[in-house]
């Protein structure tokens, strides 16, 4: 982002504000300003013309009729530079300032000022006054006043908008600079700097975008380092099988130990393992990607559990584990894909025999709980350390790290699990006590109750 351009661009935006602003503050004051004028100087003339017709309403009555009223007329129009005419009740004009109509009958089209008596009993006539075309000294210097006033305006105005843009300026260099700090950062971190990070703190949307920028900064760092310690690990757990065989076929080749069906064994063993790391990295991968196709269709846990129990009977009473079921006999069809479901099932078993002694006791149990089946697989073994337990569904993490891979795997199959799990809508937890053995437990979806799943 061309963060110069972002400013030119707000500052632009508030200086175009600003100047709308003054211009129509400056036009409307200009013309509220000429209207008062305009207003004050026919609200004189009104109490001038008020004040002459008392005058010649005085006068009338103490003169007892208007003889002698031309002087005063033409005295009084050229103070207040009218035109001024006066009539009797006939309309005969008794007084003209200019002595234009002097006894005519006078009709100029306005309206004129009706003269009367006390208490407006009886008229004695009607005032006819018409300000000069030409200004006065009055009139011109109201308009000198409204030109000055109007050109005060206009300096407060510019003084005000330059001030105005100023602050503007500010204003969005203050905004700019977060959103330059952002992208900076962001071009950093593009060129793979993963340590950068911005400065988040307050309020409003640009703190809260570099809360994200921060948060997706951390999840990219977390992202890569897991890639980096997931390829390490494979190189880990690959080295060992790698190594075994190929030392194997070195001593075959030079004729150190014989092919025998017993090395044959080995070989084949470690290849087994071998390949069995590479499916549960295809697997992982596909389940991260959302790439594993289920084959949903309603099954019944309870024979699931009793398959897979007895599959492991054999190496538990080779162990001398008991293994248990504890299964209702009104379990309901769950939705799920069988053949994953029964690896989660063997792995959690397999598990649980691993970390179990003689004398133990590994116990398969299964419950309805609302929507879903619980099935959970209990051991009376060693149990997790506190400090490993939220560790048991990472890739590669193995608790016991005493423990080969012959008898620990490779720290995979809980991971699958928890993949498999969630990609049937469930859930998958456990619960542990060290010295006292654990609890996996994990949740289906009951058929016919849960149209979210399709079969992907």
């Amino acid at each position: 982002m061309n963060t110069h351009g972002l400013l030119f661009k707000l500052l632009a935006g508030f200086v175009l504000i600003i100047l709308i602003a003054v211009g129509a503050v400056f036009i409307f004051l200009s013309q509220s300003t000429s209207a008062e004028f305009e207003s004050f100087k026919q609200g004189v003339e009104q109490r001038r013309a008020d004040g002459l017709r008392q005058q010649l309403s005085v006068y009338f009555t103490t003169s007892g009729g208007w003889e002698g009223i031309q002087p005063y007329i033409a005295q009084m129009a050229d103070i207040y530079e009218w035109h001024i005419v006066v009539t009797d009740d006939d309309g005969i004009v008794v007084a003209d300032s200019e002595e234009s109509s002097l006894g005519q009958v006078y009709d100029d089209g306005n309206e004129g000022m009706v003269l009367s008596g006390p208490r407006g009993v009886k008229t004695h006539g009607t005032l006819y006054f018409t300000p000069h075309a030409r200004p006065g000294e009055e009139v011109a210097l109201m308009a000198g006043m409204i030109a000055r006033i109007g050109g005060l305006l206009l300096w407060s105005c510019l003084v005000t908008a330059a001030v105005a843009a100023l602050i503007a300026f500010f204003m969005a260099r203050r905004i700019v600079a977060p959103v330059r700090a952002l992208t900076n950062a962001a071009g950093r971190l593009g060129a793979g700097d993963l340590n950068q990070r911005v400065d988040a703190d307050g309020e409003g949307e640009i703190a809260e975008l570099g809360r994200a920028f921060n948060a997706m900064a951390d999840d990219l760092q977390q992202s890569l380092q897991s890639q980096r310690n997931m390829i390490a690990d494979t190189a880990h757990e690959l080295r060992t099988p790698l190594s075994n065989i190929k030392g194997y076929v070195e001593a075959i080749r030079d004729k150190v130990i014989e092919p025998d069906e017993e090395t044959i064994g080995v070989i084949d063993h470690e290849a087994s393992t071998l390949s069995r790391l590479v499916e549960d990295l295809q697997e992982l991968s596909m389940l991260e990607a959302g790439q594993v196709a289920l084959q949903l269709q309603p099954e019944d846990p309870a024979a699931l559990i009793q398959q897979t129990v007895n599959a492991q009977r054999t190496s538990a009473a080779a162990q001398g584990i008991e293994l248990v079921t504890v299964v209702p006999e009104t379990l309901p069809l769950v939705s799920i894909d069988h053949h994953r479901i029964g690896q989660v099932l063997r792995n959690l078993v397999s598990n649980a025999l691993i970390h179990s002694g003689k004398g133990d006791s590994v116990t398969v149990a299964a419950v309805e709980v609302g929507d879903m089946v619980e099935v959970s697989v209990a051991d009376t073994g060693e149990g997790i350390p506190p400090a490993d337990l939220p560790h048991v569904f990472e890739r590669f993490y193995r608790a016991d790290k005493s423990r080969n891979r012959a008898t620990g795997g490779h720290g995979l199959g809980l991971t699958v699990s928890k993949g498999l799990i969630e990609a049937h809508g469930g859930t998958i937890s456990v619960e542990t006590e060290h010295g006292l053995g654990s609890r996996f437990t994990f949740t289906l979806p009951v058929a016919g109750r849960d149209d979210s799943k399709d079969g992907r």
